[in-house]
């Protein structure tokens, strides 16, 4: 791992991120202005489930993997973090403790965010405490209207729904591999993996193709038209 200073460029990405974008620039230069950038060569553990959550975390760049161990003591990746997220605020607001493991991947750039100078801006400055409130609100507004967005959709319509969305953010150049393993892809939309194989295969009518780990949207409008509620 290596650090660096927060830059000029750095602040201008923070201030995209959902959590800070209603923040000015002295605000923001003031939470963030005096941490440091990690950027990660190697996979890297970040916390582990349990650890005290004494910071929260922003992505500048690459991915963090958040997972869990399952009964039979195997990684099981439940979602994966990408620039421009935040991540484990949550547990340094509620439970104070990380609820799950955080792998830095090669490449990833992340600011931490410590809890002890995060708390002193709140006190110093309620109208900061006001937006930070205001923010954590929206975002979890935003994630029960997603979470019943899906449970309203068959699971082939989630898939495509996901790939349309990361062809659009640029993530994902819309051929190839999928940026993330299925088992990845399908914790994220809510369905089992046996089920986003299924799914997969069934996108065909939609402009979705498959070989093998190979991938391909074929008809970009097709795909949208679908995930609007066309048939495919």
């Amino acid at each position: 791992m290596r650090q660096r200073a927060i830059g000029a460029d750095d602040i201008t990405l923070i201030a995209q991120v959902p959590l800070f974008s209603r923040l000015d620039q002295d605000r923001l230069a003031s939470l963030c202005g005096r941490g440091t950038v990690r950027v990660f060569d190697n996979p890297t553990l970040l916390f582990s489930a349990g650890d005290p959550a004494d910071g929260f975390f922003v992505m500048l760049a690459g991915r963090v993997h958040l997972s869990t161990l399952t009964a039979e003591g195997a990684e099981a990746v439940v979602t994966v973090v990408e620039a421009g997220e935040t991540f484990a605020e949550a547990a340094m607001f509620g439970s104070g403790r990380f609820p799950v493991n955080a792998e830095a991947q090669p490449g990833a750039e992340v600011v931490r965010i410590e809890r002890t100078p995060f708390d002193a801006a709140l006190r110093d400055d309620p109208e900061l405490a006001f937006y930070m409130l205001d923010a954590l609100i929206a975002r979890q507004h935003f994630m029960i209207a997603e979470i019943s967005q899906l449970k309203s959709q068959s699971p082939a319509r989630r898939l495509a729904s996901y790939l349309l969305a990361l062809l659009e953010s640029g993530r994902w150049a819309g051929h190839g591999r999928l940026p993330h393993a299925k088992q990845v892809i399908a914790s994220r939309i809510g369905i089992d993996p046996a089920s986003l194989s299924r799914a997969l295969r069934r996108l065909d009518a939609a402009g979705i193709s498959c070989d093998g780990e190979e991938v391909i949207i074929t008809d970009p409008d097709r795909l949208r038209a679908f995930c609007a509620g066309g048939a495919p």
